[in-house]
């Protein structure tokens, strides 16, 4: 009888094993990777919309106190999605389009964790530096978002 019980437990513990693999598996496809990552954007754009609506209303009044207040939750929302973005895991049918795009958005991060330092620190001239740089490294990052059909994604930035 206690053979039967290790034999048991043994095929118990294969099973399980086995569906946690096939779980894996068909949880890393590339629709159910876009559908997340398409999620998360979808789920920051309404207020990084309407950051950037203020941010452009308080330039076009010349209005820079409310223009940094906006910029700084503009680039501290976008920061927690970009966050959110890289932790899901990427397929790999996907890793080869990825790899290059996951590497822009980490470098745009990097500037835009620059140009909150800049403001926090009163550096102006380098925190606008660091903006303009996003937006050079965005350009590009649109078309590849778009190309891997995480439209969600590059629409704040369109």
């Amino acid at each position: 009888m206690a053979a039967d019980a290790k034999t048991m437990k043994r095929v118990v513990l294969i099973s399980l094993v086995g569906l946690l693999v096939t779980g894996a598996a068909t949880a890393a496809t590339p629709a159910t990777y876009r559908a997340k990552v398409n999620g998360i954007c979808r789920g920051y754009t309404p207020a990084l919309k309407q950051f950037a609506k203020q941010i452009d209303q308080a330039d076009a009044a010349k209005d820079y106190q409310t223009w940094g207040v906006a910029v700084n939750k503009f680039l501290t929302r976008e920061l927690a999605q970009d966050k959110r973005i890289e932790a899901v895991s990427v397929p790999d049918s996907l890793q080869a389009k990825m790899k290059p795009i996951l590497t822009r958005m980490t470098k745009i991060d990097s500037h835009a964790r620059a140009a909150l330092a800049d403001q926090k620190t009163g550096k102006a001239n380098a925190m606008v530096s660091e903006l303009l740089t996003i937006g050079e490294l965005e350009t590009p990052l649109i078309r590849a978002l778009v190309s891997v059909s995480l439209r969600d994604c590059a629409s704040i930035k369109a």
